[in-house]
């Protein structure tokens, strides 16, 4: 089963990496639990939390970033490792994104 959630993170990030814009099947303002339920557990998580809750969620080089006052819904896909990427529901060219190999 965290062979099957690795490979859906895998097909998910050269998703991301191919269409900023498409996100699914993540959406922006999902909960933590939604996230989880389609991910499992993250590979890592923030320090900082809000209401007892990581605001971050992290899947190999992309964070998934929650607001701590909204529900801790979705608000910000990023990575600066691998990628640089940055991914908010406000972006009109939907997001950044280039290669740094």
């Amino acid at each position: 089963m965290a062979k099957e959630k690795q490979e859906k993170i895998n097909i998910w990030r050269n998703q991301i990496l191919q269409n900023s814009q498409d996100i699914t099947p993540l959406k922006f303002k999902m909960s933590q639990d939604e996230v989880m339920d389609i991910f499992g557990e993250p590979d890592d998580v923030s320090t900082m939390k809000s209401g007892g809750k990581p605001l971050i969620l992290k899947y190999r080089d992309i964070e998934l970033h929650f607001d701590g006052k909204n529900r801790h819904g979705l608000y910000l896909i990023y990575s600066d490792e691998e990628i640089d990427l940055s991914i908010t529901p406000d972006d009109k060219e939907g997001g950044k994104e280039n290669e740094t190999i």
